[in-house]
């Protein structure tokens, strides 16, 4: 009896699924009273987006597709300036991966271990200041 009534109810999940019309997809506008079209210049993308100031940026799931839009290259632009403007170093290369940035700074001459450290620490203070979300580890490399 068990048995019967479980493929009876299995059956008519099967049945429910099945419907007469077809279901098609319409396409209508978000409040559904327009149907979309793209026909000429009563179509929706000419009507609605093209004199709609639309923000890209309302879910922080989806690219930002703004011309301006900061990337890692604006982060690496950063380093380099801060190192510009706060040592006699040469900024070199500026690899970001995840929340580490590993930087690496040359110097002309010769630096002590003491100078290098008192450089570092100097610098790695200036990196949290700008860039604050990123782990800098910083090499100082003699040319």
């Amino acid at each position: 009896m068990k048995h019967a009534i479980l493929v009876l109810v299995v059956c008519s999940f099967f049945v429910s699924g099945c419907t007469a019309e077809p279901r098609t997809n319409q396409r209508e506008d978000i409040n559904g009273t327009r149907l979309i079209g793209t026909h000429g210049d009563t179509g929706f993308y000419k009507r609605d987006l093209d004199s709609e100031d639309y923000n890209t940026n309302q879910n922080p799931n989806f690219l930002d597709l703004t011309e301006n839009r900061l990337d890692y290259g604006d982060d690496q632009d950063k380093f380099a300036e801060v190192i510009t403007m706060n040592s006699d170093l040469q900024p070199g290369r500026v690899y970001i991966t995840g929340d580490t940035a590993r930087v690496t700074a040359y110097h002309d001459g010769t630096l002590s271990k003491e100078e290098k450290s008192k450089l570092k620490k100097h610098l790695a203070k200036k990196f949290v200041d700008v860039t604050p979300r990123y782990r800098v580890k910083l090499t100082i490399k003699e040319r």
